[in-house]
Parts: C-alpha cells; structure tokens; sequence
C-alpha cells in the first residue's frame, strides 16, 4: 500500500479546495442525502496522479452532473494543487492528455528501447565518408529491437541509412543530447538520460515530439525529395492547419489529406522552382520527382511523425486522427509552446 506523503497546501488552496467540494455535492434524489466529496480524499487522488491531465479525470468523475463552469474551476484548481504536489516537476503545458494516452506510443516505446540497449552497452561506431555510423552489426542489433519494427521483416544491414526509421531515431536521441559519440563508440549521456528518465512520461513524450518536429532535419530522410519536405517544416503552421476542423476516431481519406497538403503548399514549391525540371535531371527522374512526391510526403510526416508519434492510426487509404492528435495539433496552433529542451540539464 503506497504510503501519502503530506503536503501542506496554501491556505488559499486549501479553503478552494474545501468550497469546491462543498460545491459540487449533488442536489437531493427521492429524499436521498449525499455528503460532500471530501478533500482528503481528492487531494490523494491529485497526488497519485503522474500528470495534470490525468489527476483532471479522476476528480471530475467523482463530480456528478458537474456543469462546465464548475468543471473550469476544478480544472483551474487541479492544475495548481498538483504542482504544489510535485513541486520539483514543473508543468510545461495546459494539454487535456495523459500518460495512458502517449505511454504506448511507439515514440516512447523505441527510445527506451533504444537507450536501455545503448546504457547496458555502447555501440560501435565507424567513419564513413566523413559521417560517423553504427557497424552494420549493431544497427542490425539495434534496428531488430525496436518495438517499432519487430512485426516487419529485416534483413541484415549494411548500412545505418539502410533503416530510416533508426536513422531518424538515432538523430532524436542526438538533438535531445541523450546519447553521444566517444572516440568510436555510441554511447549513452548519463545525467541527461537520468534526468529524462526521471520526468513523468507526458514530459518524456512531449520532449520527443518537440525535438523531432523543431530540432531534426527531416529532409534527410527524403531522398529526392528533401527540398519539398523542407519547405514544409519550415512552414509548420500551416501543416497544423490541415487538421483544424478534424474529428478523433473518424475515417478520413489519405488522398485528400494529401491533396490538401499539395494545395496549402504548391504556392512555395512553385516559388522555389522544385515543381519543374531542375538542371541535369532526366526527363524521367523531374517525373518521378512531382508525381511520387504525394508518397514520399505520406512516408516522412504521416507515417514517421504522426503516426509513430500517435497522433493517427489507420491502413491503407484511410486513416483516423485520435483525440492525442487532435488535441496537441490545436495546441500546436494555438498555444505558443515552450522549447523545454533545457529541462534535462
């Protein structure tokens, strides 16, 4: 049984917590007499919660009938008595998400994966063509763990760049400066990944997303198409446009996502030049280069970022946005977010 530890809330706090619960008693059913929630009891349920968010759940259910006024003030409050639980973890974020909603992501599922294997041993490194890359033999070790890619079929690798999901991985873990390269090895920066492993997972969670979205490079993982893909991550606002009037759990269908994206963007395209035949290009690569750009785009943020960062799920041609999605795409619009990277300092 876990053991409560006390904190001594401010006076202010404690008498709103005292008249909230006095507030939210129900009205009297078929002469039925109800006591009041007791602020003993949600103070525990605030305090055993690893995030806001979820702390906001467990004491709204236990308000019956609560009007929406009632339900921002307990917001509002929840919000404040839990950092004053937790007061070395600071709230980087008014998002209505929880740990359940990000913990089984693959985002999170492969960078500890990836960081155990790394802290539990380093990893060999070689130079090749002045860019320094896992051996063959440990990037097929890595790869193969990541919960990620174990349903798929891998063939033994000869080339880091052979598995872009692991690539771009390895590149989050450096931007976040978890991991770090020693003489010709990889390996792990302890108080940084200490300090990370420390923090409640929704932070874990939006460390990654933040760092991937703002801090990695995602034209490298474009191929020919890395100067379109450029062009829209500079122009992120308008990529969390696409999104605006979207509804979790309903189909939507990925060609007009795609046709969508296509519109906001070909103005830029067409501004740089990248939408006619660039110099030395054959006849063939400048087609293959426009019409196949619709699936490289699909590959590169649909497929590596929303959907690894659970932000969509579906097959084939239709996919849904889940309520995760919908809720950090409209803070992303919204809401000037914090960088949060020298949380783990």
């Amino acid at each position: 049984m876990r053991k409560h530890t006390s904190v001594r809330l401010t006076t202010r706090s404690h008498q709103s917590l005292k008249a909230l619960c006095a507030l939210s008693l129900p009205a009297e059913q078929a002469g039925e007499t109800h006591r009041p929630l007791s602020p003993e009891k949600v103070s525990i349920l605030i305090s055993d919660a690893p995030d806001p968010a979820t702390a906001i759940r467990a004491v709204l259910e236990q308000v019956p009938a609560h009007s929406e006024v009632l339900a921002r003030k307990w917001r509002q409050l929840v919000v404040d008595l839990w950092s004053q639980h937790h007061p070395h973890i600071p709230v980087l974020l008014d998002l209505p998400i929880t740990a359940a909603d990000v913990s089984d992501t693959a985002a999170i599922q492969d960078t500890f994966s990836a960081l155990r294997i790394i802290a539990n041993r380093p990893l060999r490194l070689v130079n090749e063509s002045g860019e320094w890359l896992l051996t063959a033999d440990d990037a097929y070790y890595l790869a193969a763990s990541l919960p990620s890619l174990q349903s798929r079929p891998l063939v033994q690798l000869e080339n880091e760049w052979q598995c872009l999901r692991l690539r771009r991985l390895r590149s989050l873990l450096h931007a976040l400066r978890l991991v770090r390269r020693q003489g010709d090895q990889l390996t792990i920066v302890k108080s940084r990944y200490q300090r990370f492993a420390e923090l409640p997972t929704i932070q874990q969670y939006y460390l990654l997303w933040h760092a991937e979205v703002y801090h990695v490079d995602w034209s490298q993982f474009a191929g020919i198409w890395g100067d379109h893909i450029s062009l829209v991550q500079e122009g992120l606002p308008l990529l969390w446009d696409l999104s605006d009037r979207a509804l979790p759990d309903m189909p939507y269908d990925l060609r007009l996502w795609n046709q969508e994206l296509w519109d906001t963007f070909q103005p830029l395209w067409e501004q740089e030049g990248l939408l006619h035949r660039q110099p030395g290009d054959s006849i063939l690569l400048a087609f293959v280069r426009t019409h196949a750009l619709p699936t490289a785009i699909t590959q590169v943020i649909m497929r590596d970022l929303f959907e690894y960062f659970g932000l969509v799920a579906g097959e084939g041609e239709l996919y849904v946005w889940t309520t995760l999605g919908i809720e950090l795409t409209a803070a992303e619009r919204t809401q000037e977010l914090p960088c949060a990277l020298d949380l783990l300092k």
